[in-house]
Formats: structure tokens, C-alpha cells, sequence
């Protein structure tokens, strides 16, 4: 008596599925799924006064004016993978929404590290 020839195919399919939604339940997906912050911060500035505003807490031109303002004035630079702009929407963010590291983190897609530089 073979095995192979005692097996049927048909019989199988449903524990395949079985094994296959079982893998795909318990896979880890990625902590960073979102908008990288970049192209967040982008779309905001392209959007309403009145979201920008809800969520910088002013104006578009006074945060553009304030982003040009600290980077000729301070020692405020762009990074490789960070503008100027970006890190003041950061920082923006955090004391608008009294937002921790972690959570500025998760909506900019940045490294805790980044952030709290």
C-alpha cells in the first residue's frame, strides 16, 4: 500500500488554507505603516488654513517665515532624511498635541532618536 497514492489532493486544500490564514494572522506587520513625515507635512501645507492651522497653530506663510527665520538665524540645519520644515512641524506637533516622543515618532515616521534631537 503506497501513501502517496491513499492521499487525496482535494482533501488537503482546506488544511493548506487553514495553515496559510494562520501564518498571515500571527505575521508581525511593520510599527510604520504611515505617511512618511515629509510628504505628511507636504500635504498639509497644501491643504485648508483652517487644518494647518488646527494643526501647526498658525499660518502657513507665518510657518514658512519661521522655518526660513531659524534657519538663517540659529544653528536650526536640514539633515539628510529631515528639512528644516519638518522638524519644526515636529516640534509644532508636540506642543500642540502635547504629544510624546513615541507618538511623534510614529506620525512623522521618524526613530525616537530623531525626534527628540
Amino acid at each position: 500500500m503506497d501513501l502517496i497514492e491513499d492521499i487525496d489532493l482535494f482533501d488537503l486544500i482546506p488544511t493548506i488554507i487553514l495553515g496559510v490564514a494562520e501564518e498571515a494572522r500571527t505575521m508581525r506587520t511593520p510599527r510604520n505603516t504611515g505617511q512618511p513625515g515629509g510628504v505628511y507635512l507636504q500635504e498639509l501645507l497644501g491643504s485648508s488654513e483652517k487644518r494647518i492651522y488646527s494643526v501647526l497653530r498658525m499660518k502657513r506663510e507665518t510657518f514658512l517665515e519661521l522655518c526660513n527665520w531659524l534657519q538663517i538665524h540659529t544653528d536650526l540645519t536640514p539633515s539628510r532624511n529631515i528639512s528644516v520644515q519638518e522638524q519644526v512641524a515636529m516640534f509644532l506637533w508636540t506642543i500642540n498635541y502635547s504629544a510624546s516622543n513615541a507618538v511623534v515618532a510614529e506620525r512623522f515616521q521618524h526613530s525616537g532618536e530623531t525626534v527628540s534631537r
